[in-house]
């Protein structure tokens, strides 16, 4: 079977011709690809178009029934890389027309007020909900796809640590279910100075639910506040720790420089007693600003 070259006359790269664009763009499809909402769509379309009374009853009808009553045959163009021949379908216009009935003047108009009702709620709705969102983004200094917002709202998901290579402050999170679905990797680091735009794939303050079911849900900001104040304090005790860390050792050796000083000086042995202070001393005076690890251990060594 002949190979359709790239770029071949008549062909749209090497998996269309040129008349199947067309066709596509005329509202026909190969029947495979006219699911029972494309369906459904292009008999609304078209009744609007002309002024029918669309009957929401057909909705209940399957694929098959719907394809049966409302599509017909309409041509056939070459396909795939193989130039196969396939048949187009496209919307039957004299089953729409038998199906469903012109309507009046007054149905007409009522139907034009009712969409410009529905127009005006939802341009209002979108405005709300950009208002809101630029509210957040004004108030805790963040995007709402932000890992810094997934902190707030995951706590569970998140952990911030001091990196080792350049004593940086950094987040490590978890993405959510629908990402590792979509094949992302589960964990995700970020540095703490760039979590306010970075964002995390599948989240946002705003969107609840999953799937289908995902919609824009308004947000109570008090409660988001105390959040944000929690994992801003769970962040300062990450940053405390190398510190902390340090300190209890430091506070180990003197305990253990002062036990030895006491055998020593028990024992008279003078020399030893005068080798241990200046390795107590060495210690206390190391430089305050030596890079150290999360583990409280000095990088520069």
């Amino acid at each position: 079977m002949t190979q359709v070259v790239y770029g071949q006359k008549g062909y749209l790269g090497s998996s269309m011709s040129v008349r199947a664009a067309e066709a596509y763009e005329q509202g026909e499809m190969p029947i495979s690809r006219w699911t029972k909402t494309a369906i459904i769509h292009a008999v609304k379309d078209y009744c609007f178009d002309f002024d029918l009374a669309y009957d929401p009853d057909i909705e209940k009808k399957t694929k098959a029934e719907l394809a049966k009553e409302f599509l017909e045959y309409k041509s056939w163009h070459h396909s795939s890389r193989t130039a196969r021949e396939v048949e187009f379908f496209g919307l039957n216009e004299d089953a729409v027309c038998r199906s469903f009935e012109q309507m009046s003047e007054e149905q007409i108009i009522e139907r034009d007020r009712q969409m410009a009702d529905e127009r005006a709620a939802l341009e209002a709705r979108l405005q709300f909900m950009q208002s809101r969102e630029k509210e957040f983004e004004k108030k805790f200094e963040c995007d709402p796809s932000s890992v810094l917002a997934y902190e707030a709202i995951h706590p569970e998901m998140c952990e911030r640590f001091i990196s080792r290579r350049k004593n940086t402050e950094m987040i490590k999170y978890r993405l959510p279910t629908e990402a590792v679905k979509a094949g992302m990797k589960e964990e995700q680091v970020c540095p703490v100075a760039h979590a306010s735009q970075s964002r995390v794939a599948y989240f946002h303050v705003f969107m609840q639910g999953t799937g289908k079911k995902r919609h824009w849900e308004n947000v109570d900001f008090e409660a988001l506040t105390e959040k944000f104040d929690k994992a801003a304090e769970k962040g300062k005790r990450a940053k405390m720790q190398p510190k902390a860390r340090l300190d209890a050792k430091k506070t180990c050796v003197d305990e253990a420089m002062r036990v030895m000083r006491e055998q020593t000086d028990n024992s008279g042995d003078k020399a030893k007693c005068a080798r241990i202070t200046d390795i107590s001393h060495n210690f206390s005076m190391r430089p305050k600003d030596e890079s150290l690890t999360h583990d409280g251990e000095n990088t520069n060594r």
